[in-house]
């Protein structure tokens, strides 16, 4: 079944949004959806209301099931620097119900938003510990996380 036709089927839900890059159409629903396609997850943290508009980065982090707690706990008690960036709109947290990859779903007012982020002091501190022992052991990762990006 198409995209498309997903939308149509959940045309009526408000907390809905279509997002779509060069390769693909999302929709992005906060309720669960019962559909073949559909990957469903429970927001376990999220600062802010879905906008309008936006640029959506999408950080898909697969997570062993020994290592939940751990991840978890870091982002219990993340610093939050991302959500006083300018261009920052919000935030969700997504733990998988059917698989393993944890998704960070940030969205900006455009790209160029989320790339000022990237480069500021903000960031930096964010992902300070990255690569170093302070820094959350990579055996929990049981494959390379990976970015995807959308428009809507």
């Amino acid at each position: 079944m198409k995209q498309a036709t997903i939308l149509e089927e959940h045309a009526s839900l408000d907390e809905g949004i279509l997002m779509k890059n060069n390769d693909d159409i999302l929709v992005y629903v906060e309720a669960i959806i019962e559909h073949p396609t559909a990957k469903n997850y429970e927001i376990f943290s999220s600062t802010g209301e879905l906008p309008a508009s936006g640029y959506v980065v999408m950080n898909n982090i697969p997570v062993t099931e020994e290592g939940r707690a751990t991840f978890e706990e870091r982002f219990k008690n993340r610093a939050g620097l991302v959500e006083t960036e300018p261009g920052f709109q919000t935030i969700r947290i997504l733990r998988p119900l059917d698989d393993d990859t944890y998704v960070v779903v940030t969205i900006w007012d455009d790209e160029q938003s989320f790339k000022n982020w990237q480069e500021s002091n903000s960031y930096k501190n964010a992902h300070k510990n990255r690569g170093t022992s302070a820094g959350l052991q990579t055996s929990i990762f049981p494959r390379p996380s990976f970015v995807t990006t959308y428009s809507f």
